[in-house]
């Protein structure tokens, strides 16, 4: 027992940490590109970039449908039962479905675009980047979905790599590129798209060579897929609720300064939200190697390994994660002045915002568990009602607050549905996924 659990820790340290150092070698270059841009054309482009990233991530969310969720819970499930040569199948009944909701997504914008614009984000330039979100909807929601299969089979570098920091990579290199020999993309934006372009291609070459390993390593056999249409729809339609409204309440904040206030204001604000980012690095590295192993332990009825897995990655989230919320919180405003004079207004809204993310840190990764463990139902109600919270909240504060308004609401909303979810788990699973170092000292 003991060696199982040394031999999980291992495997989840070593994971995790090949993880941490590719994050944040993608979220080194992507700071490097929000300061090259800040920099270089000022809060306002800026504030029309974050506006376009934040547009091209909801519309997404429907060609997603949650498969970057579902498809680790289903290859965890198809690994266990040892029926690997049916991962092939379930990612191409995946990849129609995707293709098929983007066409239906872009109609949408194209025919509602006007409207969009004039009355809900009031931006009149975005009207141009709109035709530009609607051309990179299918690469990016493929992308989205085929950096996952590499975390379901534990290829956690690959994962980590095609999920954001080869995006991030390109992105500033075709920065310098327009920057320094005057190259006309009409905007940072257009940069990025061509960015998701180019590692999409990289990404299905590197996805064609695994998937014949796969079917190379097992002997085919003719029997029933386990997981046809209409399974992956009733395993995926809950988590593509639940990652919209996440989505959703991370960026109702974006939308709802832009119909108040100016595009400065999301900059600024937007900014924030990207420094606060940084505590968050080790969670999404530990969540890349530790949700597959969640599923698994699930599936198998180990509930022991479960709890013992979820204990060591919220250790290991929490003393990453502290120093730099504590560095944050304190050194808020000489950061801030690192990307010009402008930012430093918004030092109050990277406290409030750090303030939430250490919630989010000492929880856990309450979220996949709940989704490896067939709770994706009730994780989905939980963020439903965060997310009526954030709307109500950003509705009353954004007017006279502005930013600083946007991040409370949205610090209260991450409070609660961490809290929500961590009582939830302790009822079904019968373990607090909570880190309290003080016990850990008494022990």
């Amino acid at each position: 027992m003991t060696k199982h659990k040394d031999k999980n820790l291992i495997e989840l340290v070593k994971g995790g940490s090949v993880s941490l150092v590719i994050k944040l070698m993608g979220m080194l270059f992507g700071y490097l590109s929000m300061l090259f841009i800040t920099k270089y054309f000022g809060a306002e482009e800026w504030g029309v970039y974050s506006l376009c990233i934040t547009v091209l991530s909801v519309a997404i969310i429907f060609p997603k449908f949650g498969f970057d969720t579902s498809l680790v819970r289903i290859i965890a499930e198809l690994n266990v039962k040892n029926k690997q040569d049916q991962i092939s199948g379930v990612l191409l009944r995946s990849t129609l479905i995707s293709i098929a909701l983007s066409l239906l997504v872009i109609v949408a914008i194209t025919l509602f675009a006007d409207v969009v614009v004039s009355k809900v984000i009031k931006q009149p330039e975005m009207l141009y980047y709109f035709k530009i979100i609607s051309i990179a909807i299918i690469p990016m929601a493929l992308l989205t979905i085929y950096s996952s299969l590499f975390q379901a089979l534990k290829k956690t570098a690959f994962f980590m790599l095609f999920q954001a920091t080869l995006i991030n990579v390109v992105f500033f290199i075709l920065l310098i590129f327009y920057y320094n020999f005057e190259i006309d993309f009409s905007g940072t934006f257009n940069l990025y798209v061509i960015a998701v372009f180019i590692v999409l291609i990289s990404l299905i070459l590197f996805l064609v060579i695994t998937i014949k390993k796969l079917n190379t390593d097992k002997i085919t056999k003719r029997e029933k897929p386990s997981f046809g249409y209409l399974k992956i729809f009733k395993i995926s339609f809950p988590m593509m609720m639940s990652s919209s409204f996440a989505l959703l309440i991370g960026w109702v904040d974006i939308f709802m300064l832009s119909y108040y206030k100016t595009t400065t204001d999301i900059g600024i604000y937007n900014t924030t939200l990207k420094l606060a980012a940084l505590s968050t690095i080790t969670l999404m590295a530990v969540n890349a190697i530790a949700t597959p192993k969640f599923g698994e332990f699930y599936i198998s009825k180990n509930i022991a390994g479960l709890k013992e897995t979820v204990k060591n990655s919220t250790k290991m989230i929490f003393l990453t994660s502290t120093p730099i919320l504590l560095a944050l919180i304190v050194f808020a405003r000489p950061i801030l002045g690192f990307f010009g004079e402008e930012f430093k207004v918004g030092y109050l809204s990277l406290i409030y915002l750090c303030i939430s993310r250490f919630i989010n840190a000492i929880s856990g990764s309450v979220g996949y568990l709940m989704q490896m463990t067939d709770q994706q139902n009730q994780f989905q109600n939980v963020l439903i009602v965060a997310f009526v919270i954030n709307l109500i909240l950003n509705y009353l504060l954004i007017p006279k607050y502005s930013y600083e308004g946007a991040a409370i609401a949205s610090g209260l909303s991450m409070i609660f549905w961490n809290l929500a979810l961590v009582i939830i788990i302790k009822r079904k699973l019968g373990f607090w996924t909570f880190y309290n170092p003080l016990q850990n000292l008494r022990e």
